[in-house]
């Protein structure tokens, strides 16, 4: 029979030592030769972990093993833990080739192939995937020891650091590491914060712009050019201000874990905590989640809101005559060409003088707020009592997950089950009450809409700020635009405007008031086009 050999060890280091691979290949090579087999290719993985299919070696393997006709009969490994160590994801590959009449055999744990055979095969694999939980979990003990030691798990330290021996060995000989300022490093990442938080003869820039000032400069990180998810780690990672921490993220499903589980290690500090701080005020002030980042960045009134509603694309600003005259353009026209799309470019000061008259003249009438109040006030009454019935129902459920996962808490604690074993439910659950508690703080907002303190007095006096206020392009007009509007649609000499009713009932409750200088968050209701005005 043909043959193909698989052979594998988990890390590199033991690639490194050429032990376990030679050995393996020549036990299997000598065991084809006994039993007459002809090896037709060899897979050698160094330094893949077989809890996942993640190797290109194994993949390559089964791409040719499933190709018709596969260009051998058996694949040979050392012991079946060499193959997969989850025995779910592994019986699905073994029943993969055998549909392609291909057989996975171990020279060291050999079964007859009925249904005897197949039930050792998964017992055994079922064994070693309990045997690499059980180290992992080991190992991760004396990791987490040896953090909390004050010493540095792993091999590359932090950019803006280097590796320092520590002057003491660990139990297998290895040097114990701790972490140093690495002088020319540190002082790149002292220039993001400054200017991120600062600016540097030159107002704050963002993340973006600053990965392009530094290398534009040469200074790179490593070796590498510098990008905006490379600047983001910089700004958010605690180790630049003190505190290194290790145990953060789940190296499996990589998802944050709770604070309580994280070990924070002391280490010198590259900036202090009151810059560290700041930064960190920015980045939640500027995050998409809080703020779209077009409409916060750009000097223009209406850039992140206007849509071209022939074509659906977004629209931006180009400009003419060496930078003299400044037009909103589809942006599906400037990629692929004036001919992709019938719309016609528009001066900005036109376009932003219509938008504005629009709003005063159109939609910040008195008339025309009422009808909205009226309407507001009447889908209320009709959808309070199924809102309130949705709300008991979303908390009794809210109430089980809770249960269900104390009860998961309860019987870690008492040692009935280990985590391992339930943490896929725990996330699960914690998912689950995350929904619940989102869509319980929705319907409870729409119940709690001030409608019914809203006066006419109120009314006239929100009427009264928009005339005075929003009549050019400003700092108020820009803020009030982005609380109020979600989307402009410019077809000819059409335009459509769109915004969140609720959000309208809480600027007609301020008075319209806005505080310019706050950066006002976004919901995902605001994109809902049925809860929106035309």
């Amino acid at each position: 029979m043909r043959v193909a050999l698989y052979a594998r060890v988990s890390t590199t280091r033991q690639a490194e030592n050429e032990l376990s691979i030679p050995d393996q290949l020549r036990q299997m090579r000598d065991w084809c030769m006994r039993e007459g087999h002809i090896v037709a290719a060899e897979y050698v993985e160094a330094g893949a972990t077989a809890t996942d299919d993640k190797r290109p070696e194994f993949q390559k393997m089964i791409a040719e093993a499933e190709t018709k006709p596969a260009p051998f009969d058996l694949i040979i490994v050392h012991s079946l833990s060499r193959f997969f160590r989850d025995h779910v994801v592994g019986a699905l590959y073994q029943r993969s080739l055998r549909s392609n009449d291909v057989k996975l055999i171990s020279i060291t744990q050999q079964t007859n192939d009925d249904p005897a055979g197949e039930m050792s095969r998964s017992m055994m694999m079922i064994f070693d995937e309990y045997q690499s939980r059980e180290i992992a979990k080991h190992t991760l003990r004396g990791m987490q020891e040896n953090a909390r030691q004050g010493y540095f798990n792993g091999s590359k330290a932090p950019f803006g650091f280097r590796t320092i021996d520590a002057g003491r060995t660990g139990t297998h000989g290895r040097i114990k590491k701790k972490l140093d300022i690495d002088p020319a490093e540190a002082e790149i990442v002292r220039e993001i914060f400054t200017l991120y938080v600062h600016g540097k003869e030159s107002p704050r820039i963002g993340m973006k712009e600053i990965a392009k000032n530094l290398n534009s400069r040469g200074l790179l990180m490593r070796g590498k050019p510098w990008r905006v998810q490379k600047v983001f780690e910089v700004l958010s990672s605690l180790t630049y201000m003190g505190l290194h921490v290790f145990n953060k993220v789940d190296s499996k499903t990589h998802r944050t874990k709770p604070e309580s589980e994280w070990i924070k290690v002391p280490v010198p500090a590259i900036i202090d905590l009151v810059l560290f701080e700041q930064a960190t005020k920015l980045r939640g002030a500027f995050s998409p989640i809080r703020c779209i980042p077009r409409r916060e960045t750009s000097p223009h009134l209406l850039t992140g809101l206007l849509k071209c509603d022939y074509c659906g694309s977004g629209m931006t600003i180009t400009t003419g005559k060496s930078g003299q005259y400044a037009y909103y353009k589809c942006t599906n026209r400037m990629s692929k060409g004036n001919a992709s799309c019938p719309s016609r470019n528009i001066p900005t000061d036109k376009l932003e003088g219509l938008v504005l008259d629009a709003f005063r003249q159109k939609i910040c009438t008195v008339d025309y707020l009422k009808g909205l109040l009226n309407d507001l006030r009447a889908e209320v009454a009709k959808g309070g009592g199924a809102d309130k019935g949705r709300i008991k129902k979303l908390e009794t459920e809210l109430k089980t997950v809770e249960q269900a996962q104390n009860r998961l808490l309860e019987a870690i604690e008492r040692g009935a089950l280990d985590f391992d074993m339930v943490g896929d439910r725990a996330h699960q659950n914690k998912a689950r009450k995350e929904n619940l508690l989102l869509e319980i703080a929705s319907l409870k907002r729409k119940q709690q809409m001030p409608l019914a303190v809203i006066s006419p007095q109120k009314i006239d006096a929100f009427t009264r700020v928009i005339r005075d206020r929003l009549t050019v392009p400003s700092a108020f007009s820009r803020a009030y635009l982005k609380a109020a509007v979600s989307e402009i649609r410019i077809k000819d000499q059409e335009m459509t405007i769109r915004g969140s009713r609720s959000s309208m009932v809480g600027l007609i409750n301020n008075a319209g008031n806005i505080n310019v200088g706050e950066v006002p968050s976004f919901m995902r209701e605001w994109r809902a086009l049925e809860d929106s005005n035309l």
